[in-house]
């Protein structure tokens, strides 16, 4: 069972974007609505994103940004947590841990595609 699961995660941590299209379109094949078929994929890959640029970060500037990320994540939650308290006064725990992780998707969907971005132009560049 091992044999097939490290390779696939490591396919799937380089390529988040092959995670988020496989799991939407296994989503749509099965449950047709295209809305939770899109937010079933957001839910998977919003980890393997995260995990993407970390390990973009630690190839292209060869140190690990880890407390970096978490504190960032942790303080990405905090913003939202009172900020969804300060709007609906009642506070609860699933919507704004469902906003934080879909503020995370997007958040490190960009990062991932401007780190990716970056570190071809760097490679190309540094080999000229």
């Amino acid at each position: 069972m091992g044999d097939w699961l490290a390779p696939m995660l490591a396919t799937f941590v380089t390529l988040p974007l092959l995670l988020f299209l496989l799991i939407y379109l296994g989503a749509r094949l099965f449950g047709g609505r295209k809305r939770a078929a899109f937010y079933a994929a957001v839910n998977v890959a919003t980890a393997f994103f995260i995990a993407a640029v970390y390990f973009l970060l630690a190839v292209l500037f060869g140190k690990s940004y880890l407390v970096h990320l978490l504190l960032f994540l942790f303080g990405l939650h905090t913003a939202i947590a009172l900020g969804y308290w300060r709007k609906k006064i009642d506070f609860r725990p699933a919507a704004v841990f469902r906003l934080f992780w879909r503020a995370s998707f997007l958040i490190f969907a960009f990062l991932y595609a401007g780190l990716l971005v970056y570190g071809m132009v760097a490679r190309v560049a540094a080999n000229l």
